[in-house]
């Protein structure tokens, strides 16, 4: 089952990273303005969870799905899943890492954020390790890339959330020793193909788009390139030369390619067998270090604190905001016209988005970090803060 598409099953769970389309865009979902706080308004419940984790969640089915590192220098890593209806714990699977552990003291072990097909999910951790069980939380399959490749990995910690395309999970493991992509079968973690990449710490996440005849793409970035490979074999369908975000990711929305580059980048993917030819550049539009995220015939980037909405069509600005205090690292996700990005200090700024302006409706505080990108499903938001799970609810 691919993850890629706008199935029913994708619009009812939110599968990896930015949401089952990569554009974490819901439309039709309900959330409430005003949440947290000491009267813990809104909060459905909360669930201490033991450890650190800085990535965000998943949701299957009525399952909500995270990871944790705790002990020893993060040494211990599980992989957790709760009921949505009350946070009650399902099952765990812990494992021990075998790769580098240590991070910066901002960051963790679990910083990358799981992924799932639907039928198995995968999670992978900053030390490199990467397990596969199913729904029910039983092992299927479990790979320690740092035994295969000692050199991967850095001081201040891994945090590329994997993907899975055409039944391959793709890791982008990028640093200053053994740096490479590389494309695992889900059926038993098998290494499909490996590629060498730069060698320089990048933190962005590959992401999924489709090529103008139907074929499905990779698309990774880095500090001096960007490139479209097939899930199946590796192989490289086209190099661009550029410089792009080693935070942020691309998103590709209907034959549109938008990339951290220069501020942003869009490109044309509708032609076939062809190279994407760039379509416009905007240096004001800096989506850094968060991910952009696309609602209708407008892109929307934060940079820092400052949220910015430009045309998809020319990337001319149409009006910027500043929307929030502190560091940001969550990607936003957009709930009907409502924009809701969580700065690192636990507050979430929820934003209306006008024509011709953005207007902050609200500022709320879960009084705990929060690092991770939330996941909306069936007019709730789930929230991984730093040492609790929240679901956010009327």
């Amino acid at each position: 089952m691919s993850v890629h598409g706008t199935s029913l099953y994708a619009e009812k769970n939110w599968l990896q990273f930015r949401g089952s389309n990569f554009n974490p865009v819901v439309s039709d979902a309900k959330l409430p303005i005003e949440f947290g706080g000491d009267e813990k308004k809104n909060i459905a419940w909360r669930t201490e969870i033991p450890g650190r984790s800085v990535g965000g969640v998943i949701v299957v089915g009525d399952q909500v799905i995270t990871t944790t590192s705790t002990g020893m220098d993060q040494r211990r890593i599980q992989l957790l899943s709760y009921s949505s209806k009350d946070g009650s714990q399902l099952w765990e699977q812990e494992f021990v890492a075998r790769g580098r552990p240590f991070c910066h003291p901002t960051s963790a072990n679990a910083a990358p954020t799981p992924a799932s097909d639907g039928e198995n999910i995968y999670a992978f951790f900053s030390s490199n390790d990467l397990a596969c069980v199913n729904l029910q939380g039983e092992l299927l399959w479990y790979r320690s890339l740092a035994s295969d490749f000692p050199k991967a990995g850095n001081d201040t910690g891994m945090s590329s959330s994997p993907v899975i395309v055409d039944g391959v999970c793709v890791v982008q493991v990028e640093c200053q020793g053994d740096s490479f992509a590389a494309g695992l079968d889900t059926r038993n973690g098998a290494i499909l193909w490996k590629i060498d990449r730069p060698s320089k710490a990048n933190w962005s996440s590959p992401t999924s788009a489709k090529s103008a005849d139907g074929k499905s793409w990779v698309i990774m970035h880095s500090g001096s390139d960007l490139l479209a490979v097939s899930p199946k074999d590796g192989s490289v369908q086209w190099k661009i030369d550029i410089g792009c975000s080693t935070y942020s990711s691309s998103l590709a929305v209907n034959n549109r390619l938008f990339v951290p580059a220069g501020g942003m980048t869009a490109f044309d993917l509708s032609s076939v067998g062809k190279e994407p030819s760039k379509l416009w550049d905007e240096n004001k539009l800096n989506s850094n270090p968060c991910s952009p995220v696309v609602l209708e015939d407008r892109i929307y980037a934060v940079n820092k604190s400052i949220l910015i909405c430009s045309d998809i069509y020319t990337g001319k600005v149409i009006w910027q905001s500043r929307i929030a205090e502190g560091s940001v690292w969550s990607s936003p996700v957009v709930v009907g016209r409502n924009l809701f990005l969580f700065s690192q200090d636990g507050k979430c700024s929820v934003v209306k988005l006008g024509e011709k302006e953005g207007e902050r409706l609200a500022t709320n505080s879960l009084g705990d970090d929060v690092l991770g990108s939330p996941a909306v499903v069936n007019n709730a938001m789930y929230v991984r803060s730093v040492s609790a799970l929240w679901k956010i609810a009327e």
